[in-house]
């Protein structure tokens, strides 16, 4: 074996940015993707009234990832059985915390070459963990609030594992990716029906992917490319209007502004090249890449009406700017910073509709309800195993029970239940086949 030969081929590899860009372009398309969609898990927090909060100005809503300027309104707790006053000689200290774990199942009916040829690949995965919290201080006036906290502003899995007995045919998809974040901010009130809020926000963003190599796989060889990018940053701010023009009723306005992380790592795939003896040799190729993830701009509206004393109702609109920043997206060097692909995406703009529900039982107990629906985001061109993605409902349900004093318990269960989508030509015919799938959240926070 002659090592300068090797070394020249890969270089040679290298110089050809067309055969490398057709090979960065499989091994990368479901990274470009994935944030195409980004509400692969749709329930947000609160877990049990799926994810509504914009105008919710209770205790176990979540202000910094929902809307900041509810924090003027968050109720001061009752004394010695009292109702609760609404102003206060001291402010409210106030903590929530919940953590999140969901399990889904990805199902695929895939259609094979030759008369009554199929099978269904079903692929189980979880328990992914989020965990989301704040600690939020409201003055005994109202006129200010601040807090600070942590969540995940979106997060995506898709994974699919053919059966063995496919041989050759057998596939396996795993694609990750996710934007956690921190987030401070403040809350003023303006008037007596109005507050407004703003924060600002940093986060940590991944995305990590495997597939097959595509080459290799004509040949009947299994060899999975894998891509490992991260970074911290994607600076952003969040701003926000409650508005509520009588005790019982409030609306709220919220606006996330768009963000950018320049994501560094490397890619792990293989080439074929030609040996001394003219045999062709496959040899592993490391390349260090950049890649631009943009958690897109996400405006939020929604109400809440006090319909009695004991039941809350509220609606959220939520609409993800995706046509601004997943139109086309460009893989480069990391040491040159020349383009390697260009990936047209042309991806919808995606639209959640939610709505929940809260009801005092008692004193120490309180009921959740909750119900949305998220579309789909991604053309038929652009899905794959590796980026399943098909939009649906999620119903959820909970209790938040007081457990000791001030401090409070509170479960919320949610099932996530995917449209089914059929993939095939002529828009796409390399993954065709009937794809569909559902999951569960269970979210167990405490508050006091």
């Amino acid at each position: 074996m002659n090592p300068r030969f090797f070394a020249k081929q890969l270089s040679n590899l290298r110089r050809r940015v067309g055969t490398l860009s057709f090979i960065l372009v499989f091994a990368l398309l479901p990274g470009a993707v994935v944030k195409a969609q980004v509400i692969n898990i749709p329930v947000g927090v609160p877990v049990g009234t799926s994810g509504t909060g914009n105008a919710r100005t209770d205790e176990d809503n979540f202000f910094l990832r929902n809307n900041v300027a509810g924090l003027t309104d968050i109720p001061f707790r009752s004394q010695n059985g009292q109702p609760p006053p609404a102003v206060s000689d001291k402010g409210l200290w106030r903590f929530n915390g919940t953590l999140k774990l969901s399990t889904f199942l990805d199902r695929r009916e895939r259609f094979l070459p030759g008369p009554g040829q199929g099978i269904t690949t079903e692929t189980r995965f979880g328990p992914p963990l989020n965990w989301a919290s704040e600690t939020t201080y409201t003055r005994g006036d109202r006129k200010f609030a601040f807090g600070w906290g942590s969540y995940t502003i979106f997060g995506f899995q898709s994974k699919l594992k053919d059966p063995s007995s496919l041989g050759p045919l057998a596939t396996f998809f795993d694609t990750r990716v996710a934007s956690n974040d921190w987030a401070f901010g403040v809350a003023m009130k303006l008037h007596r029906k109005l507050s407004v809020g703003g924060s600002f926000i940093i986060g940590r963003g991944f995305v990590n992917l495997a597939r097959p190599n595509p080459t290799l796989a004509q040949l009947g060889i299994r060899l999975q490319d894998q891509l490992d990018v991260d970074a911290i940053g994607a600076p952003g701010a969040s701003v926000g209007i409650l508005y509520r023009p009588t005790p019982r009723l409030s609306f709220g306005v919220n606006y996330k502004t768009k963000r950018s992380y320049n994501l560094e790592g490397g890619l792990k795939t293989f080439v074929l090249v030609p040996g001394p003896s003219g045999a062709t040799q496959i040899l592993p190729l490391n390349t260090a890449v950049t890649l631009k993830l943009k958690p897109p701009a996400i405006a939020e509206g929604g109400f809440e009406v006090m319909a009695t004393e004991k039941l809350r109702l509220f609606s959220d609109f939520r609409f993800y700017d995706y046509t601004a920043d997943f139109q086309v997206l460009v893989v480069r060097a990391e040491k040159t910073g020349q383009p390697l692909v260009t990936l047209n995406l042309d991806a919808f703009d995606v639209r959640s509709f939610r709505a929940g529900a809260l009801y005092k039982l008692n004193p120490d107990t309180i009921l959740q309800f909750g119900w949305a629906f998220t579309s789909k985001g991604l053309p038929d061109a652009a899905f794959s195993p590796g980026t399943i993605n098909t939009g649906g409902f999620d119903y959820s349900g909970g209790v938040i029970r007081r457990v000791m004093g001030d401090r409070w318990l509170n479960i919320g269960v949610a099932v996530v239940l995917a449209q089914k989508r059929t993939i095939g030509p002529p828009a796409n015919t390399l993954f065709p086949g009937e794809y569909s799938g559902w999951g569960g959240v269970l979210g167990i926070g405490v508050r006091w």
